[in-house]
């Protein structure tokens, strides 16, 4: 892997041109927030930068300021420079036809997109901080609308700021977004307040389906395909579950589990000294420290008995 910094990438950035940045599948906050952001900013400077993602915007995120920079993928990737952003493997790319990248932006503790050069910062609790040091480097000025994308990214993956990876410099890259005069309290309440009817269906269909581990220590949620679609559930509506069994007083690890076009995804999270990216980098996923995923390629029932298994070996 060639890794190199942030002055390194800013130098790429300024030399070349016709940038595709992709998002991962299932967009969340911070691959969009720091995918348009980037793209602002090197349209700022005099690039031709556009948004590429698959699973295009969901509703959640409808407010980003996202006018005329999404593009589809093309069939040829002739003249384009293309760039990931919050993509930690090919599997987060799933449905799209490229999976190889001029430069990969991440801070996922372990990246394996296949990239000329990898800027990854696994400090940083979110890709919004470092499109933001990169943006600096370029020289861009952080304007409202870059400072809403920014904001937007840092605060999802921070789960407002509440997360022990928040550090003093997410506080005063947040204050400097705030100085421009979004409103970042709109900005809070779409992220973490405002809720679909299928999302609130599938809250209840996940506490009905609460499992328990080891008297309490591990707990875990799954919604199978059926009742997913009983809900009107769509993927990107299942951020709204994965801190269910994790806020539950004495777990120290949880997981929700649901069916993809993929395999049985297993989002882990975790409260106490358990490094879920590990745990995921077994089953070829990957993540954070307290914040990790994967796919297991098995019928439904037995992804619970391996979920179950991981769980009693800890």
């Amino acid at each position: 892997m060639n890794l190199i910094g942030i002055k390194e990438a800013a130098a790429f950035l300024k030399g070349s041109d016709g940038y595709l940045i992709y998002t991962h599948a299932n967009p969340d906050g911070d691959t969009l927030g720091s995918s348009l952001a980037l793209a602002m900013g090197l349209r700022q400077i005099g690039k031709q930068a556009s948004v590429f993602s698959v699973d295009g915007i969901p509703e959640k995120l409808s407010f980003l300021p996202s006018d005329g920079y999404f593009a589809s993928e093309p069939a040829s990737l002739e003249g384009i420079t293309p760039i990931s952003v919050d993509v930690a493997g090919p599997k987060m790319l799933f449905g799209a036809k490229n999976t190889s990248f001029k430069l990969a932006i991440d801070h996922h503790k372990v990246n394996t997109v296949e990239s000329e050069m990898h800027l990854v910062m696994a400090d940083k609790i979110a890709c919004g901080e470092i499109i933001f040091m990169l943006l600096e480097e370029l020289g861009a000025d952080i304007t409202k609308p870059i400072a809403e994308a920014l904001y937007t990214a840092i605060c999802s993956d921070s789960g407002g700021f509440r997360y022990s990876a928040t550090t003093a410099q997410t506080l005063i890259m947040a204050a400097k977004c705030l100085d421009t005069g979004i409103d970042f309290a709109e900005i809070n309440r779409r992220l973490f307040e405002c809720k679909s009817i299928a999302q609130i269906m599938l809250i209840k269909t996940a506490y009905r389906n609460l499992e328990l581990l080891q008297n309490g220590r591990f707990a875990f949620v799954a919604v199978r395909p059926q009742e997913a679609e009983e809900c009107g559930a769509v993927d990107a509506d299942f951020d709204c579950v994965n801190s269910i069994p994790r806020e539950i007083a004495g777990v120290e690890a949880s997981a929700v589990v649901r069916q993809k076009a993929d395999g049985v995804k297993v989002s882990l999270r975790s409260n106490a000294d358990i490094d879920v990216a590990e745990i995921a980098k077994k089953y070829g996923g990957g993540g954070h420290y307290h914040a990790a995923g994967l796919t297991l390629d098995c019928d439904f029932d037995t992804a619970l008995n391996t979920l179950r298994s991981i769980f009693s070996e800890l």
